[in-house]
């Protein structure tokens, strides 16, 4: 990506799409053999994003770019 332009947050309907992609991709790779294990995958994944949730949410994140300092 070229530095002089602005990444932007995809929409809703492009991260879901994207989601899809890697959790299908966390699921073969996890070689699930059963519905079972498909589910026991699918919550490892559910209980790493509750964190991951609950962490952003309580921690102080600071950017720094060539434009400065941004809190967010």
């Amino acid at each position: 990506m070229h530095k002089n332009k602005p990444s932007r947050v995809l929409s809703q309907k492009e991260m879901r799409s994207l989601a899809l992609v890697h959790v299908q991709a966390y699921v073969n790779a996890c070689h699930c053999q059963s519905r079972r294990d498909v589910l026991l995958a699918l919550a490892h994944w559910q209980d790493v994003g509750v964190n991951m949730s609950d962490f952003i949410r309580n921690t102080r994140l600071i950017v720094i770019d060539e434009n400065g300092k941004h809190e967010l």
